[in-house]
């Protein structure tokens, strides 16, 4: 637990000054006393820090996606600081071992500031690769941040070390030159009436293959459970293999085989979130479950009709995100804090709301912010946010595990 920051005298940094760690971080190379920085000083200490840094600040994109958005990013980060950005992008899986090896051998981390899978924080926190920075209390830019977030991601506490930047929406996306719209489905058990009447139509992506397959899974169950059986499909402290054993063996979740069961029949499940997004394209199917912002994506890169169009149906669908944190052996601390803090800006944030539909943890960014061009294929306000239900993807995977035994073996 984070002790209350209070505000202090900022003390001059020079190249040679030892690290100072400051109490309850596990920051290896800290050059400024962590716990005097506030809002209000976060600039006159942490910019002066920065500087006296030196080189330069290295960033890690496990999104191949967003490679585009850190660009962007970078070229603002760059011109307003002066201080040059090393990126690489790189495979999740592939970055998280190797730094939880560095961080165990007691060595630096090669990266500065780490845009990581947002169901990621779990094993990076419980192996110290996380940083004990409370990054959403001290960063300027995160004083419109939503509350929840601002503590917890997806349910599991981090005080503000492991922030979400990026948040995603799963979705049914559909052509709607091939989809009347008095025929677009708005709850589950339209979408099955849908399928069976115009076979192999919807693509349901597997599980296994795509999030927007894991988190259909999980949102069906919260649509078909109640009371008990809700309860245990919404407890947080099981784990993966815990929601297997469980969906394995109770009646509980027997409605969700049984809807799997038709979608078999009637659906096609495809090998991914692209795959189920170029089937679409190819007009070999005319709906589908999708991400939003991969669909936008597509769109703008031509991949996908002008006609497509994106819903959510009644209960609610799976939302997600993706996080920034510093890793605990980082080198250029002050650095990496002002690129955190710059990407979560409202400038940038509306950008890439705009540019790639990634909604954003501020309070004060909205796609009503946006001329009506740009959202056209994007969520409408009638069922956005109102009809998003956050993520378990503990719960998600052990279901989707579950189900491979159960009904698609």
């Amino acid at each position: 637990m984070f002790r209350t920051l209070v505000a202090a005298a900022f003390v001059a940094l020079t190249a040679s000054t030892a690290p100072c760690l400051a109490a309850e971080s596990n920051m290896k190379n800290l050059t400024f006393d962590l716990s005097s920085v506030t809002r209000a000083n976060f600039y006159d200490v942490v910019v002066p820090a920065a500087k006296a840094e030196g080189g330069s600040v290295t960033m890690y994109n496990f999104a191949g996606s967003f490679g585009d958005a850190w660009k962007e990013l970078i070229r603002r980060y760059e011109e307003k600081y002066g201080i040059k950005v090393e990126y690489s992008d790189v495979k999740g899986d592939q970055a998280n071992q190797q730094l939880i090896a560095v961080q165990a051998a007691g060595q630096d981390a090669p990266v500065d500031v780490y845009f990581a899978g947002g169901g990621g924080y779990p094993l990076l926190s419980a192996k110290g690769v996380v940083g004990n920075i409370p990054l959403t209390k001290i960063l300027p830019n995160f004083d419109h941040y939503d509350p929840i977030l601002s503590d917890t991601v997806f349910g599991v506490a981090h005080g503000g070390s492991f922030p979400l930047v990026h948040l995603n929406q799963t979705a049914i996306g559909y052509d709607s030159a091939m989809v009347e719209a008095a025929d677009v489905p708005d709850n589950f058990q339209a979408l099955i009436a849908w399928a069976e009447k115009n076979p192999k139509k919807l693509g349901i992506t597997a599980p296994a293959k795509g999030g927007s397959g894991s988190g259909f899974l999980y949102s069906l169950a919260l649509d078909l459970m109640t009371g008990d059986c809700k309860a245990k499909l919404t407890d947080r402290s099981l784990t993966r293999e815990d929601a297997k054993a469980w969906a394995l063996t109770s009646p509980c979740v027997e409605p969700v085989w049984d809807y799997y069961r038709r979608l078999q029949a009637a659906a096609e499940l495809t090998n991914g979130n692209a795959d189920t997004l170029n089937l679409i394209n190819n007009r070999q199917l005319a709906m589908g479950t999708v991400w939003e912002d991969q669909a936008v994506t597509f769109i703008n890169g031509k991949q996908l009709p002008d006609t497509f169009r994106v819903t959510l149906l009644d209960k609610g669908q799976v939302s997600s995100g993706d996080a920034m944190f510093v890793p605990a052996n980082a080198k250029h601390v002050a650095s990496a804090l002002l690129l955190i803090d710059l990407a979560m800006s409202k400038d940038f944030q509306l950008w890439k709301l705009e540019n790639k539909a990634s909604r954003s943890p501020r309070t004060d960014v909205s796609s009503d912010q946006l001329p009506a061009d740009k959202t056209i294929y994007m969520l409408p306000s009638s069922v956005f946010p109102q009809r998003s239900v956050t993520a378990d993807w503990d719960m998600a995977g052990g279901l989707g595990d579950a189900l491979y035994e159960k009904v698609l073996n």
